[in-house]
């Protein structure tokens, strides 16, 4: 389906499902309030066609995400990969691309290579927290 026939309550409900952000997060990318949001999710209103337009980009990176497979898509969202600004920021100054989207599913699959190859993925050994130290290491945060 076309993201125009899409209704902003089903781009939102898209976006909650994929990538499960708050509600309190989607108010701060779009610079509305809560309130607004679940006006938008009830269909009690409609987004100015700005907040429409951020809509839809986040939108359209849920369905990349989705597509792709990536499991882990919510924990994307605040990741500080552009500059040090996140998904969730760019959506913010309206200036998240598909190509943001492409570099984190990128580095998704980079990731989940490197972790099959590494065989813990296929490891029978039961995990064990042996790795912990009695002792305080010096200038660690306890």
């Amino acid at each position: 389906m076309s993201l125009e026939l899409l209704s902003p309550a089903a781009h939102l409900s898209k976006i909650r499902q994929v990538l499960n952000p708050t509600i309190s997060d989607l108010a701060t990318a779009f610079g509305v309030s809560r309130q607004a949001i679940y006006k938008w999710l009830d269909n009690e209103s409609t987004p100015e066609s700005d907040h429409l337009q951020r809509i839809r980009s986040l939108s359209l990176a849920a369905d990349a995400f989705r597509d792709a497979g990536v499991a882990r898509a919510a924990s994307l969202l605040t990741v500080k990969a552009f500059a040090g600004k996140s998904m969730l920021d760019l959506v913010a100054v309206n200036g998240l691309l598909p190509q943001h989207t492409q570099a984190l599913i990128a580095e998704v699959r980079i990731a989940d290579a490197a972790y099959e190859r590494s065989g813990l993925a296929t490891s029978k050994a039961t995990p064990t927290d042996a790795w912990l130290s009695e002792l305080s290491i010096p200038g660690a945060p306890e």
